[in-house]
């Protein structure tokens, strides 16, 4: 069975100028479960005719076009007159979706720009895509028996958005093409060993998809493969969920969207164990991404960043015998860090992070990029570990925290 294809249009010259496009991960795995195949993506500037240009081309190699950003009321947000010229249809004003957006600002209590009009303007034969969280309108059109979808650009916006318009899109195009989809998500382990563990499921499922993708110290593995039944898809997709957790074992932190920082906290709270942070090089980034988690005060009293040596000694209670003989980065100080932060908050389990995250300050000794954690608890146990990350400042700080939340997920176990 033929598999509908998909292709991603993403608007906006800063996408092109260094900003990371997170859009396309992100509508590629969901496009993915509801059984399409992504063809392809293409990341337009700000100009009519470019972004025109590679709608044409995505709607003549795919049966759903997914086009986001350009729907702001300024200047460079031209997606609606691009896509009017792509499909040679006009564009007229609705005044029932303008008097919307006068109420949007009214409840802010908020002046509306004479600019805000262009939002009100509908490519004829369009479906309007209410949107509640912002005052951009996406739209939807039909065109040769091909779908053309117009999303805002904030995440905020699109993404509850598109998730009410797929199942509208996958009635359309994939009727009878059932997927079976299964996602894990792996820490502790490269991407090159990950792919090598996984070769053997990928060679039994030749008409599956697959793709890799590693990030932050993080490997995410995705898998599709199609039935032509729901019964059929849900045992196909135990097979899948079977293999590959076999073939990538304790790896595996989480199913699915699951992040290390949810599986930890499902861990801990499964445990009934809390948790304390001592961080050094990472500044607070351990605890933003603790917390980040909603429910996370269940189990994470806290951390405290402790830059300064005087701050290791005073408040954490770190010998000074430790610093003056092996220095603050190290193993001993790192081990020294989690039972304090653990003894200071009163929690069941403290992790540490300190190393030399640069681009200064290394040694021959102690490169930049030289990093210990350690987690203390629970009861007796501790743990500790060395590593060297390669990359700027902020790779190194990232990597580390990923490293520490693994170490302390495979402490609660």
């Amino acid at each position: 069975m033929r598999a509908p294809r998909a292709a991603l249009v993403c608007v906006g010259s800063e996408l092109l100028a260094g900003q990371v496009n997170t859009h396309q991960a992100w509508l590629s795995v969901r496009l993915r479960r509801a059984g399409f195949t992504v063809v392809g993506e293409e990341s337009c500037p700000d100009e009519v005719e470019r972004i025109s240009a590679a709608m044409r081309r995505a709607l003549s190699s795919a049966d759903a076009v997914v086009v986001c950003g350009g729907l702001g009321p300024t200047f460079d947000d031209l997606t609606r007159e691009a896509a009017a010229r792509a499909l040679g249809r006009g564009l007229r004003f609705r005044p029932a979706l303008w008097r919307g957006i006068l109420r949007r600002f009214a409840r802010y209590r908020l002046s509306v720009p004479e600019e805000n009009k262009r939002q009100a303007m509908v490519i004829s034969g369009a479906r309007v895509l209410a949107n509640p969280n912002g005052s951009a309108p996406g739209q939807l059109l039909r065109a040769g028996g091909r779908s053309l979808v117009l999303l805002p650009g904030p995440p905020s916006e699109m993404y509850p958005m598109f998730e009410k318009v797929l199942p509208e899109l996958a009635r359309a195009h994939a009727r009878g093409v059932c997927p079976a989809s299964f996602s894990v998500r792996l820490s502790g382990v490269p991407e090159s060993t990950a792919d090598e563990k996984l070769d053997p499921v990928r060679a039994r499922w030749p008409k599956a998809e697959f793709t890799i993708l590693a990030s932050g110290g993080e490997v995410s593995f995705h898998a599709t493969a199609r039935a032509s039944s729901a019964a059929e898809a849900r045992a196909l997709r135990a097979r899948l969920r079977r293999e590959i957790l076999a073939a990538v074992g304790s790896f595996a932190h989480g199913e699915g969207d699951a992040t290390l920082e949810s599986a930890l906290g499902a861990r801990l709270k499964k445990k009934r164990l809390t948790l304390g942070a001592a961080e050094s090089c990472t500044g607070g980034l351990f605890g933003a991404r603790v917390t980040a988690v909603p429910g996370s005060s269940r189990y994470f009293l806290g951390a405290i960043v402790s830059y300064a040596n005087e701050v290791k000694i005073k408040q954490l209670g770190v010998p000074r015998g430790i610093i003056a003989r092996h220095g603050a980065v190290s193993a001993e100080c790192a081990a020294a860090l989690a039972a304090g932060v653990r003894r200071r908050l009163g929690a069941d389990m403290g992790v540490s992070i300190t190393g030399v995250a640069g681009p200064g300050g290394g040694t021959k000794d102690k490169p930049v990029g030289l990093v210990f954690i350690a987690v203390s608890g629970p009861g007796r146990a501790r743990s500790g570990k060395r590593l060297e990350i390669n990359g700027p400042r902020e790779a190194v700080r990232g990597r580390a925290v990923t490293a520490a939340l693994r170490l302390a997920f495979d402490a609660a176990a």
